[in-house]
């Protein structure tokens, strides 16, 4: 069940990380989406994958606990099968693919936002999109997530 302030807690999340470098473990993809989770539903799913310092050391956590080839995978345990991302609301989360790389985010009233720490990112699954920056925070339209989850 959603948080009854979920909607600011949503906003505050975004805000956040949108003010702060990306750091692996501190503000990346995964941890802002895990953050989102929690502005909406009040509770914090998957703590055992978000202890890592760099990228390298998230994927063996990942490993470490069965997930052996994408974040998708963790989110489809915790949250179950997809739903198409035109039916995804405000506070769903999704994944997009950035020409080989599956990175989380979330939907928000400004569009879908990803967190990256390797700069603007202007092709997502070999097609050119518009994106708004704010840092490394973007904002992606909704026909560029290849996949969204429910958070109830």
């Amino acid at each position: 069940m959603r948080h009854s302030d979920w909607e600011n807690r949503l906003n505050d999340v975004v805000a956040k990380h949108q003010a702060c470098a990306g750091q692996w473990g501190v503000s990346d993809c995964w941890i802002m989406t895990m953050d989102a989770i929690e502005a909406v539903t009040g509770e914090r799913i998957l703590p055992e994958l978000q202890k890592y310092k760099s990228e390298a050391d998230g994927y063996k956590v990942f490993r470490k606990h069965g997930f052996e080839r994408t974040v998708e995978e963790a989110l489809v345990k915790a949250l179950g099968e997809p739903i198409a991302p035109m039916t995804a609301m405000r506070g769903d989360v999704g994944v997009i693919d950035r020409d080989g790389a599956i990175s989380c985010g979330v939907f928000t009233s400004a569009g879908f936002a990803v967190r990256t720490i390797y700069g603007r990112v202007d092709r997502i699954a070999g097609k050119r999109i518009e994106v708004m920056t704010g840092y490394d925070l973007q904002f992606l339209p909704v026909s560029a997530v290849a996949r969204a989850y429910q958070v109830r």
